[in-house]
């Protein structure tokens, strides 16, 4: 079941693939087709994967979590509840075993997610375009940096709504299930986790956003 470096592509549509739904390939696994289990880890290893390394600093340990949560998964999928959406479930196991493991380091990353990622939520990565604008790129690069750096010096709760929500781009409804609380805390979360940011992106970049 080991993950690949190689984790580039996210998985398009949760629930189902080629007409199986989780729930259908979670029965099979429980009634003894362990070999199924391996369609739940492609099917979901990239977004897993991706979640994870916005909480690490290395993408070798990111990977390494990623495992361990998938190992978690299958060895608890007898107590999932069909109720609940498998994807958000695992995802609540990957993100306590990424908590998990920075309090054991004692630190918080601020060097983890990828710079392709933050143009969603209004900063974007360095050109990699040799012609562009040396001034623009080293802008670009500082904010990409500062905006990093804040995420890191968000609470535990804050910086997990901002993850889920702003970067994997979760909804609020699939971020509370994740979560087990109620929308409108994931509501009151991500807009103090966003006045936060501004007020530590400010800070660090000396002008108004």
């Amino acid at each position: 079941m080991a993950l690949t470096k190689n984790l580039n592509a996210r998985v398009k549509g949760r629930g189902m693939v080629n007409g199986i739904t989780d729930q259908a390939i979670v029965e099979r696994v429980v009634k003894g087709e362990v070999d199924a289990f391996a369609m739940l880890v492609d099917r979901y290893q990239d977004r897993i994967y991706s979640a994870v390394h916005n909480y690490v600093s290395n993408p070798d340990d990111a990977i390494d979590i990623a495992q361990e949560a998938f190992v978690k998964a299958y060895s608890k999928l007898r107590s999932f509840d069909s109720s609940s959406a498998f994807y958000t479930w695992l995802y609540r196991i990957a993100i306590n075993t990424a908590i998990d493991y920075l309090r054991k380091r004692k630190s918080r990353p601020t060097d983890s997610l990828d710079d392709d990622r933050f143009t969603e939520i209004g900063f974007e990565p360095p050109s990699k375009d040799p012609s562009a604008d040396p001034e623009k790129v080293v802008t670009r690069h500082e904010q990409t940096t500062a905006l990093k750096n804040a995420i890191g010096l968000l609470s535990e709760k804050l910086k997990t709504v901002v993850v889920l929500h702003d970067i994997e781009g979760l909804s609020q409804e699939e971020v509370a299930e994740i979560l087990k609380v109620p929308v409108g805390t994931v509501k009151s979360r991500v807009s103090r986790a966003r006045t936060e940011l501004k007020y530590l992106l400010q800070k660090q970049l000396g002008e108004e956003l």
